[in-house]
């Protein structure tokens, strides 16, 4: 990290300047969205829960859908997981999900339905971490903390002039008392709504619109003629490339679909599926699998298209094999419950997208009059 920090934290007329100008632009500019409309707590809990894995644009038509069907924490805490799950889907990671509606029973359970405002009990909650605590109590409650995200931490290290691995224990302690100092006393949750909005419109990752930022006089990144460069990022991910085939199993019939009991996907339903062995045909590793993880014997019969997606660094190829039921007794490995059920019936459960692609396929090959390969 660069010198000068003690300095900048203790200039009371710097920073002063810093929160006139960001809350003076955010008057001006802010983005008009959803969640902006009111101080419901439970309404900023469902948003900020949304935004930790999903864009702005693909958040606000979901979220509103979320309320519609969950209005109130008492009525998310009563539905069941496959419901909340149903109604989730298609905007992935799913753990979300999960973590949302364990957090809803035990506000429910713990705190009579009535959201903590306090930012180490939010801490306490599932699927809530130090960025969605202060995010929650500053923006519902006006508490004076900090609300530092990915984009966030950029817009302070340009200002501060601070290089470093922005993930490293010692440059988010810095930057956190930094914000911390920052915060004004009154209206904290606008300024870290601020922080947000001018790093989404004007601080971008990649040419950055100095010349429009309103803090661009204080700013030591901008001075430095390179703000591009600061904070220092880690290298980029390198994708891990995995191979997976999906058994989609029919007796007389009746497509199997099974509940994920643990991974990626826990509590979602999908054509059983797993990790081909090194030089392993589709067909074969399908039939091992069906053994595996079923306790079924089937002939895997042919290949019936091939899928590919992500899963955090995974990048997965995903090949559907059609198998025939021979025989066997349903005994699940990383199962919770199993089904057979007809094509309409599955497409109703709660399933990852790649699942939905598969049903989509399987469906349109109906359509085609292809039912005789197919059943």
């Amino acid at each position: 990290m660069g010198g000068g920090i003690s300095a900048v934290r203790d200039d009371e007329e710097w920073q002063q300047q810093v929160r006139q100008r960001l809350l003076a632009w955010f008057e001006k500019h802010r983005r008009p969205l959803p969640w902006r409309q009111t101080r419901n707590p439970y309404a900023i809990l469902v948003s900020e829960i949304l935004l930790q894995q999903t864009t702005v644009e693909a958040a606000r038509p979901f979220f509103e859908r979320f309320l519609q069907r969950f209005p109130t924490i008492h009525d998310l805490a009563k539905a069941s997981l496959d419901e909340v799950l149903q109604v989730w889907a298609g905007i992935g990671y799913y753990a979300r999900a999960r973590h949302l509606h364990e957090a809803a029973k035990r506000i429910v359970e713990e705190f009579g339905g009535h959201i903590p405002s306090d930012f180490e009990t939010l801490l306490q909650l599932p699927g809530i971490g130090r960025y969605t605590a202060g995010a929650i109590a500053s923006i519902a409650f006006g508490k004076r903390v900090p609300a530092l995200d990915t984009n966030a931490i950029r817009v302070l290290s340009r200002l501060l002039g601070w290089r470093g691995d922005p993930k490293s224990t010692t440059f988010q302690k810095r930057l956190w008392d930094a914000a911390t100092a920052l915060l004004p006393d009154e209206a904290p949750g606008e300024f870290n709504q601020a922080l947000m909005d001018l790093a989404a419109l004007i601080c971008l990752p990649e040419a950055p619109e100095c010349p429009l930022c309103p803090l661009q006089p204080l700013c030591a990144a901008a001075a430095s003629g390179v703000p591009e460069q600061f904070p220092t990022l880690p290298q980029r991910r390198r994708w891990r490339k995995r191979r997976e085939v999906a058994c989609v199993i029919w007796r007389e019939g009746y497509l199997l679909v099974a509940q994920r009991a643990e991974g990626w996907w826990q509590g979602l339903w999908e054509c059983p599926r797993g990790e081909m062995l090194p030089d392993e045909s589709p067909l074969n590793a399908a039939e091992r699998l069906a053994s595996e993880r079923l306790g079924l014997t089937v002939t895997a019969q042919a290949i019936l298209t091939t899928l590919t997606h992500t899963v955090t660094v995974h990048r997965i190829t995903l090949t559907a094999v059609e198998c025939r039921y021979l025989s066997g007794e349903l005994r699940l490995q990383g199962y919770q419950d199993a089904r057979w059920l007809p094509l309409e019936e599955a497409q109703r459960l709660p399933s990852p997208s790649p699942q939905k692609d598969l049903l989509a396929f399987l469906t349109h090959q109906r359509r085609l009059g292809r039912q005789a390969s197919l059943f």
